[in-house]
């Protein structure tokens, strides 16, 4: 009898942690699930072990018919923050903004009429005369203090900042 009960909760153990197994939502960083309903048709993934949001093949900043590359790259740590970085494929540079970092790099909006109505994320705008694509990221108040110096130095002034390209040079501005 005592075998059989035994064999019988093993049975039973396995069963329920192998379902359990399944079911749990593993905490991650990234935001398929919510894209997956918010914005259908945009191209992301995130890779877990190298902490990378990965946007490319979304816009054509450059606007030389092919999209480029977006990526926003975890700094490390137990409170990761994500920095921009940007490969235009005209000239194929890996430009990483070090200062330009974000806790929750979500995609908000394709129009920059939403950025004041988030207090994080980024958005991609056409903008200007030109109309070119342009990133708008909302920093939180940490880290537009951490980099306010730097920030100056490109003349930043507040915490949501425009970044486009206009023949291989980087614009920045303050909204």
């Amino acid at each position: 009898m005592r075998f059989i009960f035994t064999l019988s909760w093993i049975v039973f153990t396995h069963t329920v942690y192998s379902q359990q197994a399944d079911s749990l939502d593993i905490p991650s960083n990234s935001f398929i699930h919510n894209y997956r309903i918010s914005h259908p048709t945009l191209i992301y993934s995130y890779d877990e072990v190298a902490q990378i949001h990965n946007y490319s093949t979304n816009w054509d900043f450059d606007k030389d018919g092919i999209k480029d590359e977006l990526y926003f790259v975890g700094t490390g740590g137990a409170h990761v923050y994500y920095f921009l970085t940007v490969i235009l494929s005209s000239d194929k540079k890996s430009r990483e903004f070090n200062f330009i970092q974000s806790d929750f790099p979500f995609f908000a909006a394709s129009d920059s009429s939403n950025i004041d109505t988030t207090f994080w994320g980024f958005v991609v705008a056409d903008m200007g005369k030109s109309q070119m694509p342009t990133i708008i990221v909302r920093l939180d108040a940490s880290t537009y203090n951490a980099f306010e110096k730097e920030l100056i130095n490109y003349n930043i002034k507040t915490r949501t900042i425009s970044i486009g390209f206009e023949n291989g040079r980087t614009n920045y501005g303050s909204l």
